[in-house]
């Protein structure tokens, strides 16, 4: 889903008189972490398909590492939001044993199979149930968390910021 939105995002800009250029200027703190932090879910799924019980803890520490990413470039715009997206999703993880719980029947809707790697089923013990990946999405097939919503409306405000500022002030167009 961070994909799609992160292209709506650059074409609504493009649309609106957006330049990508202009994401140069955002300014983001702590890049080499993020790359982190995506290296480590990465291999928190890899790891956990594979039966490694430590896999989906892995996920935690690549949530600890976004916060404090988000943490260093609050100011920045949409951040904020990105940031409660992320906290969300890190809870809900973090209170079901490192795997983001998913609804049986969000899966049904979208015609996934069963979760696997650093996701589980969604049952009668599941925590938090409302902050697991419960809205099912048609197209791409899959399903979302209230978490993973903010984020890609925080990365699509800053995304627009950027866009269409020129240095910090708004471009004016048509």
């Amino acid at each position: 889903m961070i994909f799609v939105g992160v292209g709506l995002a650059v074409v609504v800009a493009l649309l609106r008189g957006g330049r990508l250029s202009r994401l140069e200027n955002i300014g983001l703190k702590a890049l080499p972490f993020v790359w982190l932090a995506l290296g480590m879910r990465a291999a928190a799924g890899i790891l956990a398909v594979r039966g490694f019980s430590f896999g989906p803890w892995l996920q935690v520490g690549a949530y600890f590492v976004f916060l404090y990413i988000v943490g260093l470039n609050i100011i920045l715009p949409g951040m904020k939001i990105f940031g409660v997206g992320t906290l969300l999703n890190f809870i809900v993880i973090f209170f079901n044993g490192g795997a983001m719980p998913v609804s049986p029947q969000a899966i049904a809707i979208v015609g996934l199979g069963e979760p696997r790697g650093t996701h589980s089923l969604l049952g009668a013990e599941t925590r938090l149930w409302f902050l697991a990946d419960v809205i099912p999405v048609k197209w791409p097939p899959q399903v979302l968390s209230v978490g993973d919503l903010l984020i890609v409306v925080g990365i699509f405000v800053l995304i627009q910021h950027y866009m269409l500022t020129d240095k910090g002030r708004l471009v004016p167009h048509g």
